[in-house]
């Protein structure tokens, strides 16, 4: 189409010029005829030329289209813009930009713009739904980094009563202001972390909740004045596994005796065997029927979750019941923890006391700053420390980036050794508190895992959000053959109203079904099947946790990239457009020329 040209406005403007220029003609003061003659025709043309603005051709390529989407990089797009030639048509998608054309619907987008063969995508990308509309195009991201603050986060859904929560994650800090992250729970902010270089550190907020139920906890930051709220922490606190605990010792000590006592008032089934002299020992039994604890045999073992014992304890065992001890690990999932007194050499009890370690003091004994959870105190260790490798898990940590206690998988259990010998002196101090989460710690870390059949787990995201899709799992080791998919309802607690979600069964995973929600409200939520234990999860606003949505557009939009079927794209032919010329330029020729022939006339 051609542009419309103003003819009547021109001819206009040109008899306009012909009277400034005659007008200025006849007036006796000939002095800077020139400038006026040139300055009348200037304003009347400049003034013709706002109104009217002029167009130019830019060549563009109508088969590369660049699609900016949230947290695009200026600089990025004038780079690829300089890059591409001819230059393609710039569109907007969820966020706004200069000299692009804006985007409200993918699916759209493609039928408007059937030439379109490959898509440069700017900014943090596009989420599972939006780059379904783009499956048949070549898709280039050219992504964007996380925006400072909070960019990854993971906290535990559920803990035991007298286990921590720990929050961790990592914060990007890029103005290098001083900024402290809060975790805030009962009302009060229970611990923080101050972030004051700029750059990414890791973090870690801890909370030990004192009863049990379904409790909202609030992470935050605070910059100067200024106070955020980053998410919240849904935490589900149960009530403690009842253990099942052996406790072997060469000798009587006081710290089995204590440790029995205090498992016993727990309500833990607690055996514990002393030896008092060769062939001789003391056996206790507390909320458990008594059984012959003379040997180590695989059938003894059955009945406990977790063994509690001493280096020397384990050197006196004959092969038979090292290997016994060692099976059970290994098979049927035991925990097994060794108190050391000294530093372990015998290569026969390997298994379960072989932990890289460190000589720190020449001294029989050191002072050592022990830190679990939120817990930090004083004990006594021995002159030797732990080191962690990629195989071995902190328990206990110290100053240093030491180990007071750590452990390691071994087959489906877990061996661990702890360097602190005694801690019941912590009781006899009043420190009631910090014994019980110390040793609450160590179980929950070391013991033998509760085993469920069928249950409920939130496949994704981690941080539900309203009217977003959520992934519910349920797995079911029962599942023998194929089966149809049971029927699943989820329902708000604060409703009765239920919806049923329709369950798929993997391929490869035959005894995972999974299944799709739309929460439409916040709050905690129930997902409920026949046979299965009910699962709650708690739904957030959709302000929360703004690196969620962020990552797993990046992370849809790479895989998207990684996983398309690339197809030569065809050489289109160029296409022009019409560019308005920036009308600046005339304003400025306007008010400059008007401004001299006002001037002018003055003089």
């Amino acid at each position: 189409m051609q542009p419309y040209v103003p003819y009547l406005p021109w001819i206009l403007a040109i008899v306009a010029v012909l009277l400034l220029l005659w007008l200025a003609w006849r007036r006796p003061n000939r002095q800077r005829l020139a400038w006026r003659l040139v300055a009348s025709a200037v304003a009347v043309i400049s003034l013709m030329l706002l109104v009217f603005p002029p167009t130019y051709q830019q060549s563009i390529n109508p088969a590369t289209a660049i699609l900016l989407t949230d947290g695009y990089n200026s600089d990025t797009l004038n780079t690829l813009l300089q890059k591409l030639q001819p230059k393609p048509q710039v569109y907007t998608y969820q966020t706004t930009a200069k000299n692009a054309e804006p985007v409200t619907d993918l699916y759209t987008f493609r039928q408007r713009q059937p030439q379109v063969q490959a898509v440069h995508v700017l900014g943090y990308g596009l989420d599972e739904q939006d780059l379904n509309a783009l499956d048949s195009l070549n898709l280039i991201a050219h992504q964007s980094a996380l925006p400072a603050g909070v960019n990854a986060v993971t906290w535990p859904a559920s803990v035991k009563l007298g286990e921590a929560v720990t929050v961790a994650g990592k914060f990007n800090s890029k103005s290098g202001r001083q900024t402290k992250l809060y975790l805030q729970a009962a009302g009060k902010a229970q611990d923080s972390v101050t972030i004051k270089a700029a750059g990414n550190h890791t973090f870690s907020l801890n909370y030990i909740p004192r009863q049990e139920g379904r409790f909202v906890y609030t992470l935050f930051t605070k910059s100067e004045d200024r106070s955020d709220t980053v998410g919240q922490v849904p935490v589900q606190v149960q009530a403690p596994q009842k253990l099942a605990v052996l406790l072997l010792s060469a000798s009587p000590l006081f710290e089995f005796k204590f440790l029995k006592n205090h498992l016993g008032q727990l309500q833990h089934k607690v055996a514990l065997r002393s030896t008092v002299s060769k062939g001789i020992s003391q056996n206790e039994w507390i909320n458990m029927p008594q059984t012959d604890l003379g040997r180590i045999t695989p059938k003894l073992l059955q009945q406990f979750d977790i063994v509690i014992t001493e280096a020397q304890a384990l050197q006196e065992f004959n092969s038979s019941e090292k290997a016994a001890l060692q099976r059970a690990v290994n098979d049927n999932g035991l925990g097994v923890l060794t108190i050391a007194s000294e530093q372990p050499s015998d290569r026969t009890t390997a298994f379960f006391t072989s932990f890289p370690s460190k000589r720190l003091s020449q001294q029989e004994t050191r002072n050592a700053r022990a830190t679990w959870a939120n817990q930090t105190t004083t004990v006594p260790a021995l002159p030797y420390t732990l080191t962690g490798t990629e195989t071995v898990t902190g328990l206990i940590g110290e100053q240093g980036n030491y180990l007071l206690a750590a452990s390691k998988k071994a087959g489906w259990g877990t061996v661990a050794l702890t360097v602190i010998p005694q801690t019941f002196s912590w009781q006899l101090e009043g420190k009631q508190s910090t014994y019980a989460t110390y040793w609450a710690h160590l179980l929950s870390a070391v013991a033998k895992k509760e085993e469920q059949e069928k249950f409920w787990q939130l496949a994704k995201p981690q941080a539900p959000q309203v009217h977003k899709p959520v992934m519910l799992s349920l797995t079911d080791y029962t599942l023998e053959t194929q089966q149809e998919a049971p029927e699943a309802t989820i329902r708000s607690i604060n409703d009765t109203t239920s919806v049923n979600i329709a369950l798929a069964q993997t391929v490869h995973q035959p005894e995972v079904f999974n299944g799709i929600f739309w929460p439409k409200q916040t709050g905690w939520h129930v997902v409920e099947s026949e046979d299965v234990k009910p699962f709650y999860f708690f739904v957030q606003d959709v302000k929360a946790w703004p690196h969620q949505a962020i990552l797993a557009r990046q992370q849809a939009t790479q895989q998207f990239v990684q996983q398309q079927s690339i197809k030569p794209t065809t050489m289109a032919s160029t296409a022009y457009t019409n560019e308005p010329v920036p009308i600046i330029w005339f304003f400025i020729l306007f008010v400059l020329s008007s401004g001299f022939l006002w001037l002018e006339e003055k003089l």
